[in-house]
């Protein structure tokens, strides 16, 4: 569990998946790479976030979008800042993107 946290937040501010998480512990020789141990690894990390005491993954599957809300117009004027960005792309004839998931059910 230890190990597995700091590889999580050895991608800060990023996120990153159980599968990422699983392919790291199990190429330092940390975990076997076999479909249980996924299993088992995925069944104790939820149960941890649950619990609050894991951060977050990314979940291609269950994620769940929810549109901001703030609990009055002062909050929304104060985090605003915050979220301004360029489009760093806008004029541009290419952009590049980072992505990676092996997206699948069964046995890796």
């Amino acid at each position: 569990m230890e190990r597995a946290r700091e590889i999580v937040d050895g991608y800060a501010p990023l996120k990153v998946t159980l599968r990422q998480v699983m392919y790291r512990l199990a190429a330092e020789g940390v975990l076997p790479h076999t479909p249980p141990m996924y299993r088992r690894l995925s069944a104790q990390l939820a149960q941890a976030r649950r619990e609050g005491r894991f951060p977050d993954l990314i979940d291609t599957v269950r994620e769940v979008h929810v549109p901001p809300a703030w609990p009055d117009a002062d909050a929304f004027v104060h985090e605003m800042p915050d979220w301004f960005r360029l489009d760093r792309t806008a004029g541009r004839e290419h952009a590049l993107y980072v992505a990676a998931e092996k997206d699948t059910c069964g046995s890796s």
